[in-house]
């Protein structure tokens, strides 16, 4: 195996996520930001899912927020493993994949602009995987 290959399967295997946990709590700000912002959000067709969910914009926002802040606490109290941090990073899970489909399911053709979003559904999906599932993984071939 090269170092390369190596090196990602460590960061794929061995390693807590921090990076990742980070980026998806300043994503998830951005959220809650962006649908605090003045104006009516869930009038373009791209949010057709969240509207229709029967939550509001402003709710939207907290829950948003409120995932931010916990991404946040579990990455600051190293915490990664526990039952909360896997319920925390399931629940999570689903919210990104959740409003991700929801906006691709929304507008045909579908957007470009959430290619990042789709990437952190599968961010979010591994952090679950790697806090519950698999939380440590023994030696692999190397």
């Amino acid at each position: 195996m090269t170092k390369v290959s190596r090196n990602i399967l460590d960061l794929i295997l061995l390693s807590d996520l921090q990076c990742t946990r980070f980026t998806l709590g300043l994503a998830e700000l951005i959220w809650a930001v962006a649908l605090w912002w003045p104006g009516d959000t869930f009038g373009r067709p791209t949010y057709l899912a969240m509207k229709h969910s029967g939550i509001s914009e402003d709710i939207w926002g907290l829950i948003w927020c409120t995932s931010a802040i916990i991404q946040w606490f579990i990455l600051y109290s190293g915490k990664y493993h526990t039952t909360f941090a896997v319920v925390f990073a399931g629940f999570n899970s689903i919210l990104w994949w959740f409003v991700t489909v929801g906006m691709y399911l929304s507008v045909y053709p579908p957007p470009a602009a959430i290619s990042g979003e789709t990437a952190l559904c599968v961010a979010a999906t591994w952090v679950w995987i790697r806090s519950g599932w698999i939380p440590k993984v023994g030696d692999y071939v190397r």
